[in-house]
């Protein structure tokens, strides 16, 4: 923990403004920042932001949108994802950066339509079986978590193109087995580090 914190705060002190969050994957629409303004018009809803409003939990409003296919909650207090997920079937892009997350249920197995996938900044140490479900998945940012080790079940993502694992402390070897289990995607990584491990 003491060498990730060290890590993230180097690359996040040295990184130019908005390193960490490239390449950006766009769908589009409007974009709704209000869940009260979303719900007048819950068919037109494409897009909805809802950053740093202090949810712990999805607002389950956000169900009542079928044709979403942006969802941003990043910078919240969220911890979980909710089972029913699956439900917006549409979904494209999933952010949830910078919240309270320790873990990955297997209810993201589910989301058979994402393409963006970040849960950067968080505390998780592992992703569940389910992420092999993921098969049109091609952006995944994980940076600043506590994975060295990825699910064999995600060698089936043929689709991914670019995995961001910066700020997590990785062994020559773990990188290795990154590179050849992923041999067609850009993976970024911090510096060779073997840490005491």
């Amino acid at each position: 923990m003491k060498y990730t914190f060290l890590v993230t705060f180097f690359v996040l002190l040295f990184c130019p403004p908005g390193i960490m969050a490239q390449p950006e994957y766009h769908v589009e629409g409007k974009v709704y920042t209000s869940l009260e303004k979303a719900l007048t018009e819950p068919d037109s809803v494409v897009r909805l932001k809802l950053r740093r409003k202090g949810y712990d939990s999805f607002p389950p409003e956000i169900f009542k949108f079928k044709n979403l296919k942006e969802l941003d909650l990043g910078n919240n207090k969220i911890s979980s994802i909710p089972p029913n997920i699956g439900e917006l079937e549409n979904l494209e892009i999933l952010v949830l950066e910078r919240n309270k997350f320790t873990a990955v249920g297997k209810e993201i197995g589910t989301l058979r339509r994402i393409r963006y996938l970040d849960f950067g900044m968080n505390n998780i140490l592992a992703l569940p079986h389910e992420m092999g479900k993921l098969i049109n998945l091609e952006f995944l940012q994980i940076w600043g978590n506590e994975i060295t080790a990825l699910p064999a079940s995600m060698e089936k993502l043929e689709n991914l193109k670019y995995l961001d694992m910066r700020t997590i402390i990785l062994t020559t070897s773990e990188r290795e087995n990154l590179k050849d289990m992923f041999p067609q995607t850009e993976i970024l990584v911090s510096p060779d580090c073997n840490c005491g491990k």
